[in-house]
């Protein structure tokens, strides 16, 4: 059951469908808070939730990277999406922190986990053909729309990824980076 922000009803929907209503593109989407902020990332792009897990920083990341954590038996890298946006960070200074949630998101072989204070679970959202985007978001941002009062920022999940890589100084898939 998702809340479709449109229409103001709750309805099925299975993750990750899409189609076209009115020539929109119909999305479920993944709802995340931190902080005063909401999200949003195409549910196809989302491997799991992680509750509570340890999260160990890495000597001279940079300030987006926040560190490592174990899921499954995998070593995958923990990433701020308020350092990305160029907000403040989020985590204390000691070597390792608990986090409230982790979604961990793939493109491919590339995979990061995300921070996320809350969860709001699935809503359905028809992304108009020409979506409104803030002039001063970075390049994953796909658009901006509104859910119950509250700004959400669609993130590009491939392109997330990329910016994340790129940051950092490393290709992700089907990019180079200049040294």
């Amino acid at each position: 059951m998702t809340f479709d922000a449109r229409a103001g009803a709750h309805t099925a929907v299975p993750a990750g469908r899409s189609g076209a209503r009115g020539g929109a593109e119909t999305l479920a989407l993944m709802l995340l808070r931190l902080g005063r902020r909401w999200f949003a990332m195409d549910a196809r792009a989302i491997e799991e939730v992680a509750l509570k897990s340890q999260v160990t920083r890495v000597p001279m990341a940079p300030s987006h990277i926040l560190g490592v954590t174990t899921l499954r038996g995998r070593l995958v890298t923990v990433v701020g999406l308020e350092q990305m946006i160029g907000g403040p960070g989020m985590l204390p200074v000691e070597n390792s922190a608990t986090l409230p949630r982790l979604v961990v998101v793939r493109d491919g072989d590339w995979e990061m986990a995300v921070v996320a204070e809350a969860i709001h679970g699935m809503i359905e959202h028809a992304s108009p053909p020409d979506p409104t985007r803030p002039a001063d978001a970075p390049g994953f941002v796909r658009e901006e729309f509104v859910w119950r009062d509250n700004r959400v920022l669609l993130l590009d999940v491939p392109q997330l990824l990329a910016a994340a890589a790129g940051l950092a100084g490393k290709a992700s898939s089907g990019q180079d980076v200049a040294p």
